[in-house]
C-alpha cells in the first residue's frame, strides 16, 4: 500500500476487543477473538494480521491511540501495555484516548449531547456527560464521576439522552420520559479510537507529536480500586487494628 498516513486504534476497556487502522477516509476494523482478561492473548497477532492485511510494516503507523477507560481495570492495562510497547519500538506516537469520547461519537447525527454511562460495578455508574462539537469530535461537557444508580436515574430531566454500556443496569420501562440509545450505539470500538487519534495528530504540528505522546506516562483511567484492591486494603487495615 502506498506511503501515506495509517492511524492504528486499540479498543480493550470492555469485555468485547476490537481493533482498526484509518487512512484517509477509510477504515477497517477486526474484533478481538478472545474475550475480557484474555486480550492479551491474541491482541499481537491480531495487530499483526491487520498490517498484513493492508501491506504494513510496523514503522509505516503514523500514530496508534488506545482506549484509556473507564472500564475493565485488566483490560485498560493490556490496551495500555501493548500501545506504550508499539510507540516505543516504532517511535509513533502514543495516545490516550477518553473511552467515554468514543461512545459519545457513535451517535446518530441528530444528538448533540449525551450521558455516557457504563457500569462501576457494586451498583455504581461511571457517569460523563458529552456535548458535540463538529461530526467527528465531542468534548466532555462535566467530569466523570461515580453515581448510584437510582441517584442518577433521579437526576435526568425529560428530554435527555443516556448512551453507554451501563444502560443494560437501568429499569428502562420507569425512563419513558428519556432518549436510550439502542444497543448498536452503547459500546466503544476501535474505529472510534483511530478516528480520534487521526483528529488530534493531525490538528497538530509534527514537530508537536512527540510531546503529545504518552508512551512513558499513559496510565488508564480509573475512579476507584479493583475490588481486589479495596478487599486488600480492608484486610491491612484490620491487621494493623
Amino acid at each position: 500500500m502506498e506511503n501515506s498516513q495509517f492511524y492504528l486504534g486499540v479498543e480493550t476497556s470492555g469485555r468485547y476487543g476490537s481493533i482498526a487502522i484509518s487512512h484517509a477516509q477509510q477504515l477497517l476494523q477486526t474484533d478481538l477473538q478472545q474475550q475480557g482478561r484474555k486480550h492479551a492473548q491474541t491482541l499481537v497477532a491480531e495487530v499483526k494480521n491487520l498490517l498484513n492485511q493492508l501491506k504494513l510494516a510496523p514503522n509505516q503507523i503514523t500514530g496508534i491511540g488506545v482506549s484509556r477507560g473507564p472500564g475493565s481495570f485488566t483490560g485498560l492495562r493490556i490496551g495500555a501495555a501493548f500501545a506504550k510497547t508499539f510507540g516505543y519500538v516504532t517511535g509513533c506516537p502514543v495516545l490516550g484516548v477518553d473511552t467515554f469520547e468514543a461512545i459519545a461519537l457513535n451517535c446518530p447525527p441528530e444528538i448533540s449531547e449525551t450521558y455516557v454511562i457504563s457500569n462501576a460495578q457494586r451498583g455504581d455508574l461511571f457517569v460523563g456527560k458529552y456535548r458535540k462539537i463538529s461530526d467527528n469530535q465531542w468534548e466532555s461537557a462535566s467530569e466523570i464521576r461515580l453515581w448510584e444508580i437510582a441517584d442518577f436515574c433521579r437526576s435526568l430531566k425529560p428530554g435527555d439522552t443516556v448512551n453507554g454500556p451501563g444502560i443494560e443496569l437501568l429499569d428502562t420501562s420507569s425512563l419513558l420520559e428519556y432518549r436510550l440509545l439502542e444497543p448498536e450505539f452503547r459500546n466503544p470500538d476501535a474505529a472510534k479510537i483511530a478516528v480520534i487519534t487521526a483528529r488530534i495528530l493531525q490538528n497538530s504540528p509534527p514537530a508537536e507529536h512527540a510531546a503529545l505522546s504518552e508512551v512513558w506516562d499513559l496510565t488508564p483511567f480509573y475512579l476507584r480500586k479493583s475490588a481486589a484492591e479495596e478487599k486488600w486494603d480492608a484486610t491491612r487495615q484490620m491487621n494493623a487494628d
